[in-house]
């Protein structure tokens, strides 16, 4: 069976099962075999790799979950058929197609929209569906999207903390990778406060680390003025220029003592007239960065080489 074929052998066979939802005389139509109907067609799409068509199955499948009031089957249909429509964006866009610009693109949204808004009040799905938008707009390269759902799935996350700090560090990381340094700085500090809520634990000095480590790159990167420079600001920088080993902050984030000595010298190096040392120094701090904080230390040396 040829592609052609197939599409045409899958559009009547969606038609028939549309039209057995009909209304005829004296005999009321079975919304229950149509769905299932339905399901196993979208399925049967999925497997020959055909998503937009399986997309089109699952949302005809959630409207008969609706008509049946099942509100559990049709937040999944729509889930599954938002998916469906982003891979078959995906795939178009990698394969250069010139279809209407992002048609399943925004089939999708509307279908995880549709789908978020039928969960109860305080359930964590409409969240996980925020960062699934996230997550494909980084992989189809739509970064101007991005914000705004990590903006909601904040505004969603209210009293669950660590999901917010998680949201808040990939808003940190949008931030950097959009060049918004300032923005970024804010999203860290923002995340230390949140955090002085958990309990004392490995975890909360990891993540304070991250913060401290991040916090310390983007303001050397920013290079803010003595005059513009706020107290607490300057605090952060301090605490290395004149050694202080025994800050609060140092010590909630289980900083290491080779940790302390590096950014020791690196905010002294920053701050001087000779920055010669700037790339042996980076190269030290290598093997205890993530791959994130290696590229903003990347974007940090390269501001002091201009």
């Amino acid at each position: 069976m040829n592609s052609e074929s197939g599409d045409i052998d899958i559009l009547d066979q969606y038609m028939n099962i549309s039209n057995k939802l009909k209304k005829r005389f004296l005999k009321k139509p079975n919304v229950t075999e149509a769905c299932e109907s339905f399901t196993s067609l979208a399925k049967q799409c999925e497997t020959q790799e055909l998503p937009q068509y399986a997309g089109l199955c699952w949302i005809a499948a959630a409207r008969c979950e609706g008509s049946l009031l099942n509100n559990t089957g049709e937040t999944s249909c729509l889930v599954q058929s938002a998916r469906q429509l982003f891979k078959a964006e995906e795939r178009d866009i990698s394969m250069g197609c010139k279809n209407v610009p992002g048609e399943y693109f925004q089939a999708g949204l509307s279908c995880y929209a549709h789908a978020a808004s039928r969960y109860p009040e305080n359930c964590s799905m409409p969240i996980s569906l925020d960062l699934e938008i996230v997550d494909f707009l980084k992989r189809i390269g739509r970064p101007q999207y991005i914000q705004d759902y990590l903006d909601d799935s904040i505004k969603l996350s209210r009293d669950r903390v660590g999901t917010k700090i998680h949201c808040l560090e990939l808003l940190a990381s949008h931030f950097i990778n959009s060049g918004d340094f300032v923005a970024a700085f804010n999203t860290f500090l923002e995340i230390s406060n949140l955090v002085e809520e958990l309990p004392c634990s490995g975890h909360k000095a990891e993540i304070l680390l991250k913060c401290e480590l991040n916090s310390v790159f983007l303001l050397l990167i920013l290079r803010p003025s003595p005059q513009k420079l706020s107290p607490n600001l300057a605090k952060i920088l301090e605490k290395y220029t004149w050694g202080d080993k025994n800050d609060n902050s140092l010590k909630a984030c289980r900083m290491k003592e080779d940790t302390f000595l590096l950014l020791q010298s690196l905010v002294t190096i920053c701050q001087s007239l000779d920055t010669s040392s700037l790339v042996d120094l980076e190269t030290d701090f290598w093997k205890i960065l993530s791959k994130e904080e290696k590229e903003l230390l990347r974007i940090l040396v390269k501001t002091y080489q201009m």
